[in-house]
């Protein structure tokens, strides 16, 4: 199984002001992607307010992405929802159109109460996507945290689409295992931007995050100086990224973020309920601050 070398964004689904989506912005996102040289785009995640949008909304976002991307993007699709009916239409959907994999978060209200539930949940809705790899989401905002590694081990052969992990979750320790699972024959893509040169340092090769849509030269910048050595440069490079996510911190990760694409020329003021929309100052704020750090 080829696995992913690179970074992939996770893009803001962008919204008009009356809180509809705006499909029209979905090209310049896609072209900025590329300038960058992010080798893909992870949709309808959780930078993506996927599980705020509706399951036709989701389908027409995905069906921009993989016009607009015309094979130029390993684009993966997020089609977990709380309803396993929607997951498996969003599935079907992806692998219809020809979106590039799919991923899924778990439910996470009733949430699987085992590995094997996990599994079982993960085959009943790829039964819908049969022929396109699967990335499964691990995140702590979810509620399941089982250990990747034993999941890997018990998934290997029983979830037959299974290419491996979005592993959004801090713990370098469970990282590595899973690199080295079941003799490291699984895609395991780093997901905590912050988290970045530690991720290098256990072995990672592809890393999927908010951040790559408008700073992705600064982590490969800082992928160059790992390659070579450089420790300081290492260090310079990730007092950056800290600095950028103490903005999202402040603000929080999605609005900010979506502030800071205006640095590419994306208005992306609007965010979905519960999330809410910061004001005119507190954008340019952010994306001020962010176009003077990475012109540093």
């Amino acid at each position: 199984m080829k696995k992913l070398e690179g970074l992939i964004a996770a893009p803001h689904t962008p919204f008009n002001a009356d809180g509809s989506v705006n499909l029209d912005l979905i090209p310049k996102q896609v072209e900025t992607l590329l300038k960058q040289k992010d080798i893909g785009a992870y949709i309808c995640g959780t930078t993506g307010e996927g599980i705020c949008c509706s399951v036709e909304e989701r389908k027409q976002v995905m069906k921009a992405w993989v016009e607009a991307a015309q094979g130029r993007l390993f684009l993966i699709a997020h089609v977990g929802a709380l309803s396993i009916t929607d997951a498996r239409e969003l599935a079907a959907y992806a692998q219809e159109i020809g979106v590039s994999a799919t991923s899924i978060v778990p439910p996470n209200f009733f949430r699987p109460g085992s590995i094997d539930a996990l599994i079982d949940y993960i085959n009943a809705v790829l039964v819908a996507a049969p022929n396109l790899p699967f990335y499964y989401y691990h995140t702590s905002m979810s509620g399941v945290t089982f250990d990747m590694e034993q999941f890997l081990i018990k998934a290997d052969g029983r979830i037959p689409q299974l290419a491996g992990i979005k592993f959004n979750y801090p713990d370098l320790y469970m990282f590595q295992r899973c690199l080295r699972a079941c003799g490291g024959k699984y895609d395991i893509t780093w997901g905590i931007d912050e988290w970045f040169a530690g991720a290098l340092a256990c072995g990672a090769k592809s890393a999927i995050g908010s951040t790559y849509n408008y700073a992705a030269p600064l982590y490969y910048g800082i992928w160059e100086a790992y390659r070579q050595g450089d420790q300081a440069a290492i260090d310079r490079g990730m007092a950056k990224v800290c600095r950028i996510v103490d903005l999202l911190v402040k603000y929080g990760g999605v609005v900010a973020g979506k502030a800071m694409m205006a640095i590419h020329g994306l208005d992306m003021p609007t965010v979905r309920p519960p999330l809410t929309n910061l004001t005119a100052e507190q954008r340019k704020e952010c994306a001020d601050t962010v176009a003077a750090i990475l012109a540093e």
